[in-house]
């Protein structure tokens, strides 16, 4: 009795798989009704959702009981052509369970409701029955989803370590037979999935708590998303700016530096022009005088005050002709007086100059 049964449900099998399956106006069809494992078969489609991204999967027991009677390693995603079609070359898988057995076609991003099983016999695979009272969980939950850690390295184009933290509840009264959990790094015209962890046995109401290490590139520049995908029954997006802000602040510095140096040297350069101008040249508030072995010091010298004090008297014209007659024909300093005179008429307007006690 227990033969015929098996032999009745293999039938049906491949009465099922010569025909499209279809679900809600999707369609899809096997290229063969029967295959083994390790195999190469295409499956097709049409009605689909354009761009949609699609999960295949070699399922037992009906494809009804969960991820946990999926051969999720031979697992293949692949999106939706725009015109709604796709061609998929899929290698026929090994489920954990017994069959009957299907292509388990699931929606991961958008309409999580797209889904449907292609019938299909599994050469020397096991046959069994459906469990009885088998209520899949077609819901899922992904909450508190967020990325922590990172280091100050990192604002320099240093790689970065996160650590991507979510939970997964389970809202329905049905207990999760099997789901796979998948987290992907998408950024920079890449996209990997970083880790990939079995759920299992997670009852109504509990929730499930993951922590999964995420590697940020070095040199990272741009926007990362962060994904996570349970099965197509939820998913969750984090999206990270990874930017190195500490390498554009230092070469803003750097260039504010250059412009800096290259406006002291302007500003120099023009001085240098301007002290070459005879007609702007003065002296300065203290002036060597080689040939009278001192000092010449205006009022406005900073310290002239303390030096008054400490000299204790001011040097008489007279006293000063007298000092440079002795000094002309010695020592290797000029003293021009007409000069003198002209810069001391310049600065003190009101005092008399050299050459005007002469003329008295």
């Amino acid at each position: 009795m227990r033969r015929c049964t098996v032999l009745a449900a293999i039938t049906f099998l491949l009465l099922a798989a010569a025909t499209p399956v279809r679900a809600g106006g999707l369609v899809a069809r096997l290229s063969v009704s029967e295959a083994s494992p390790g195999e190469q078969i295409r499956v097709t489609g049409e009605g689909w959702e354009p761009h949609q991204l699609l999960q295949f999967v070699t399922c037992g027991e009906g494809g009804v009981t969960g991820s946990g009677a999926c051969d999720t390693r031979g697992a293949l995603a692949t999106p939706v052509r725009g015109d709604g079609t796709f061609v998929v070359d899929l290698t026929v898988g090994e489920p954990p369970r017994a069959c009957p057995c299907v292509v388990h076609i699931a929606a991961v991003q958008g309409d999580t409701d797209a889904t449907v099983n292609l019938p299909i016999t599994l050469t020397g695979h096991a046959v069994g029955q459906i469990p009885k009272g088998a209520d899949p969980v077609r819901e899922l939950i992904v909450q508190d989803a967020r990325l922590t850690g990172g280091t100050a390295a990192a604002w320099f184009g240093a790689p970065d370590r996160l650590t991507l933290i979510y939970t997964i509840r389970n809202p329905t009264t049905s207990t999760l037979a099997g789901a796979t959990a998948r987290a992907r790094l998408g950024g920079g015209g890449d996209d990997n999935v970083v880790h990939q962890q079995q759920i299992a046995g997670l009852g109504p109401g509990q929730s499930r708590t993951l922590r999964v290490p995420i590697e940020i590139p070095l040199a990272a520049f741009g926007r990362y998303v962060v994904q996570v995908d349970v099965s197509g029954l939820a998913q969750a997006r984090i999206t990270l700016h990874a930017y190195p802000w500490g390498l554009l602040l230092i070469n803003v510095l750097g260039l504010i530096l250059i412009a800096w140096g290259v406006s002291r040297r302007l500003l120099r350069r023009k001085d240098d022009l301007a002290w070459a101008d005879p007609s702007r040249t003065t002296l300065p508030s203290v002036v060597r005088l080689g040939s009278l072995g001192a000092f010449l010091v205006f009022d406005d010298a900073p310290g002239a005050r303390r030096l008054r004090r400490m000299a204790g008297a001011q040097l008489s014209l007279d006293h000063l002709r007298e000092m440079v007659g002795r000094g002309q024909g010695g020592g290797d300093s000029v003293l021009d007086l007409d000069a003198l005179g002209h810069v001391m008429a310049r600065r003190y307007p009101r005092e008399i100059t050299l050459f005007e006690e002469e003329e008295r």
